[in-house]
């Protein structure tokens, strides 16, 4: 059993500064708004290594009026009118409880154009994808990696797993108003095949496919495949593009995504911090400490919540911090 820990505003625990929950920003016009952690698939691939057989000891979940106060400050500091608040999370966001009152508290905010979410479509009904349409959802990235039954089943880990399900859903999607986007992971010798028919199925549906390159992850299930180059993965899409005639290279422009201000990145690489222990970290020996208004991962540190961890700033891109403990 996994422990799951709720963020409250009264917590005093920031929600920048780690991958697993709160706000990313990559320094575009997109916000990634990760509400929950946690997924009900297993996937052979998964990068993160998510679901129902995790070795992950711990999940994550934000109170819904202390998320949306704190996107609010992030976008109101990004000087933009167009920002994307795209939902996601290391597995599946439609596991947050209040995911409705997230879609609506995003897309009523001055700043946002569109709400767009991930999601592997498992948990949607077509009366949540009503719901969801009603909410203000503008965009879903759907991932589907193949329309085979038995391969679907594979690739998710599960038995249950329903393809023919989830291209039911994929209509209502499109019948609801909310645009959609195929988003499959091309993984080499498993579903090469697939994605002729993925293409197809996206074309018959007026939807987008973006295609995505597997690629292995320290953390991640260990998937015996030969990981592609860019290039060679590069050559496969433009080559399927031309035969089906449809645009398979596509980049943030076709998302009107844009470079704008981000927020200061505080820590440098080689900087030693030092701050309470939070929350227990996401792997396993792992802590998460409160530094100034910012949130550091701690890497071989299994203190508890309230000690004082001092450590050392090994990476820092994108304001997620992660730090190596000190022993002195």
């Amino acid at each position: 059993m996994r422990n799951h820990f709720i963020i409250m505003k009264d917590s005093g625990i920031p929600l920048i500064g780690v991958q697993v929950f709160g706000i990313i920003d990559r320094g575009t016009n997109l916000l990634q708004v990760r509400p929950v952690s946690g997924c009900p698939l297993n996937c052979v691939y998964c990068s993160v290594d998510e679901g129902l057989s995790s070795k992950k000891s711990n999940t994550y979940e934000v109170e819904l009026n202390y998320l949306l106060d704190f996107f609010d400050k992030v976008a109101e500091y990004k000087e933009v009118d167009d920002v994307e608040a795209h939902i996601d999370g290391i597995g599946e966001p439609l596991l947050y409880k209040d995911i409705i009152g997230l879609v609506k508290g995003l897309k009523n905010n001055p700043y946002v154009k569109i709400v767009s979410m991930q999601t592997n479509g498992v948990l949607l009904s077509e009366e949540l994808v009503k719901d969801l349409a009603r909410a203000g959802l503008g965009r879903i990235n759907l991932s589907l990696n193949t329309l085979d039954e038995c391969l679907a089943k594979e690739l998710s880990g599960l038995d249950s797993y329903d393809v023919k399900k989830i291209m039911r859903i994929a209509e209502c999607i499109v019948a609801c108003g909310i645009d959609l986007l195929i988003a499959p992971v091309l993984i080499p010798s498993f579903n090469d095949d697939s994605m002729k028919s993925l293409v197809l199925f996206a074309e018959k549906l007026n939807a987008k496919i973006g295609i995505q390159k597997f690629e292995k992850q320290k953390h991640g299930r260990r998937l015996k495949v030969k990981e592609e180059s860019w290039y060679y993965f590069n050559k496969r899409l433009e080559k399927l593009g031309k035969e089906l005639d449809y645009k398979l290279l596509l980049n943030r422009d076709d998302f009107n995504i844009h470079k704008c201000k981000s927020l200061p990145v505080i820590f440098s690489k080689g900087d030693k911090v030092s701050g309470a222990v939070v929350l227990p970290g996401w792997l396993n020996n792992e802590s998460i400490i409160k530094v100034k208004d910012k949130l550091v991962t701690v890497f071989n540190s299994n203190n508890k919540i309230g000690d004082l961890v001092k450590a050392r700033i090994v990476k820092n891109k994108h304001n997620i911090y992660l730090a190596e403990k000190l022993t002195r």
